[in-house]
């Protein structure tokens, strides 16, 4: 046993160790320069005559391009606000420049009402945030006011 013991050294660990180090730099870059930034922030409320229908369950969700007749099956990203009904959505700079919101409430009779909202043409600046492309600037908060005018599925 001493004789293999003796002959053991730490090199191979060190390497080994040193190794794993940077393979774990080089694999965390990439997911760095893809961080998703904010696009988005608002609030969801129920309009005055929806109010008596509750307590709800409320979605938002971002979407990319414009919409259409049917909603997309998976969004970008999408939240199930809190009380308050505060909301950040994000996307990515591979995402698109056009964007829609779909914010929806799920009553206790288990009756969905939803209300799309388009978002203007967006781009991202070099810092990662998002911007207005036709005036430069962050998009203002968006307030969503979701009445009895839409049914959803």
């Amino acid at each position: 046993m001493r004789r293999l013991l003796g002959k053991f050294t730490w090199t191979p660990v060190f390497l080994i160790l040193a190794g794993f180090v940077v393979f774990v730099i080089w694999t965390s870059e990439p997911v760095e320069k893809v961080e998703r930034k904010d696009l988005v922030f608002g609030s969801i409320h129920p309009a005055d005559p929806l109010k008596p229908d509750g307590p709800f369950i409320p979605y938002v969700a971002l979407h990319k391009g414009v919409p259409g007749p049917s909603v997309p099956d998976f969004p970008l990203d999408d939240r199930q606000p809190d009380g308050d009904g505060v909301f950040e959505l994000s996307a990515d700079a591979g995402d698109g420049r056009r964007f829609y919101l779909l914010a929806r409430f799920e009553t206790a009779k288990q009756e969905r009402y939803c209300s799309t909202v388009r978002l203007p043409e967006m781009r991202r600046a070099e810092d990662g945030v998002w911007l207005d492309a036709a005036s430069g600037k962050p998009l203002p908060r968006q307030r969503i006011t979701v009445d009895k005018s839409t049914h959803c599925d």
